[in-house]
């Protein structure tokens, strides 16, 4: 009855499992099995929003009679992973450290992987992205020979890619995605392959490839999917949908998105919040746009990943309404995480936000540079927008329309039809139209009718680079790229990538 409710949820039956599992449960005495359904079990309801009644049962496990040292460690990791999923930052990690250290003493791997899991969610949530990597390649070298963890080592490939994008280490996060999709699909694991769609959907949104982005978060069922990845891939299509100007598919996203964030406690969902916090922006209400966004950052301290995720846009919104102290205590927050940090788009959100405190559009026009340093688009956009504002308010009408042209050419390319609109709206009344800001606005033909895309692409052929090369490099889908090579053939008159190659030479030269 044990293997056959864990076969249940490997191939997505969830109801079925819990019902085996807690059937199985009335008549176990031996411990092995005791552990292994209690495991079952509380991925059931995990799934089904319903960890609350895992905790009590593991805790009444837990002094059972006849429990060794290794059990007590599996027990433990899974009491870690529940108050994790409940976004319970702090007793998760504590709990995490408790039962590593009794997987070491009982020498068990699958413990001591398990363990390593949960401390690197913790590390995540507590913002020490970084820090997770040296953590990551200990599981996965517990996890190595062991025939028993190849789940686990799939979630770490899964967790892995997410934490490489939160990182901007994008080439090397779509690799890992893929790659872990690809082996959940082999294997037949409905559960580990809708969490790897929904990484691919967040690493797609973060980096404007928003079709693909909608396509992955739309590939499975909602009801196949444990709540806290649903919640986000309805979170995701409601915010593109929103700045894609179709409201009322985003209110449907929205709503299809709550009743999966009630089955996960007090967890922040930096996407879901994000899609109310336009919901109510698109409505004119710039105050309870903002009250959605502190809500969440300030409800739940311990998770400050996803409390990063929504920092530039409440700082907007505080200066907007002229909330500076709002705006002071949030980009606080934002200095605090790229304190030390390399990483583009942390360093972004702090010269984003100093920037709106500070009315300095030099400083936008740098927050700009450094989120398409780490592949932001969307956010490159939104600074960009705010030094054209500034640069009206001070007199400087070209600076403003390069930086004006510049974020409606990003939006455009996005797809983002409500922004593109608004946009243009507000700087027409400035006098300020989207003009001819490069030579390719005004070419028709020719390498400067070539968009600053299409140059690189050209570049990259020359290089003898192939489309699917092209296409990791720049993380573009290999259909963009094909699409880019069909407009530089059409453009440069020419009929082959050789010609491209020979045309971009001459250039060079």
């Amino acid at each position: 009855m044990s293997r056959l409710a864990d076969a249940l949820y490997r191939v997505g039956d969830g109801p079925g499992a819990e019902q085996v599992a807690s059937l199985a449960l009335a008549y176990v005495t031996e411990p092995d099995v005791l552990v292994d359904l209690h495991w079952t079990l509380a991925q059931c309801r995990l799934q089904a929003g319903k960890s609350e009644e895992s905790l009590d049962a593991l805790h009444r496990a837990l002094v059972a009679p006849g429990i060794t040292a290794r059990h007590r460690a599996r027990l433990l990791v899974l009491a870690a992973r529940t108050h994790s999923n409940l976004g319970q930052v702090e007793k998760a990690g504590d709990t995490a450290r408790a039962a590593l250290n009794a997987a070491a003493d009982a020498g068990d791997n699958w413990a001591m992987g398990w363990a390593l899991h949960v401390l690197i969610l913790v590390t995540a949530m507590q913002g020490q992205t970084a820090g997770t990597l040296p953590l990551f390649d200990r599981a996965l070298a517990v996890t190595q020979a062991e025939p028993a963890l190849t789940d686990l080592r799939l979630l770490l490939q899964i967790n892995k890619a997410v934490t490489l994008g939160d990182l901007d280490r994008y080439e090397e996060a779509f690799a890992a995605a893929r790659e872990a999709r690809h082996l959940a699909s082999v294997a037949g694991t409905v559960a580990r392959l809708t969490q790897a769609h929904s990484a691919l959907g967040q690493l797609l949104f973060d980096t404007g490839q928003w079709t693909d982005a909608l396509a992955e978060v739309q590939a499975l069922d909602g009801a196949l999917k444990e709540p806290g990845a649903a919640c986000i891939d309805h979170s995701i299509a409601a915010v593109i949908c929103f700045h894609q100007g179709d409201m009322t598919a985003a209110r449907m996203y929205v709503d299809a998105a709550a009743p999966y964030a009630r089955r996960i406690g007090d967890r922040v969902v930096a996407p879901l919040a994000l899609a109310c916090s336009l919901d109510c922006e698109v409505a004119g209400d710039a105050r309870s746009a903002l009250a959605v966004l502190t809500a969440s950052a300030t409800g739940n301290t311990e998770e400050l990943d996803e409390i990063e995720e929504l920092v530039a846009d409440a700082v907007r919104l505080a200066c907007e309404i002229g909330d500076f102290d709002t705006a002071e205590t949030l980009t606080g927050h934002a200095e605090a995480l790229a304190a030390g940090s390399g990483i583009p788009h942390r360093q972004g959100n702090t010269l984003f936000c100093r920037g709106l405190l500070g009315r300095d559009p030099a400083r936008l026009l740098r927050a700009a540079q450094r989120y398409s340093d780490g592949t932001r688009p969307l956010l490159a956009a939104k600074a960009l927008e705010a030094a054209a504002g500034m640069f009206v308010a001070v007199g400087d009408r070209d600076q403003a329309r390069a930086a004006f042209t510049d974020a409606v050419e990003i939006y455009s390319s996005l797809g983002a039809a409500a922004d593109t609109a608004r946009l243009q709206a507000v700087f027409r009344t400035y006098g300020i139209r989207r003009g001819p800001h490069a030579k390719h606005r005004s070419a028709r033909s020719g390498w400067d009718s070539l968009t600053p895309t299409e140059t690189t692409v050209a570049k990259l052929v020359e290089e003898g680079m192939s489309n699917p090369e092209i296409a990791a490099k720049l993380l573009l889908s290999r259909r963009t790229v094909a699409t880019h090579v069909s407009h530089i053939l059409k453009k440069l008159g020419v009929h082959s990538r050789t010609d491209i190659a020979r045309e971009a030479a001459l250039r060079s030269r």
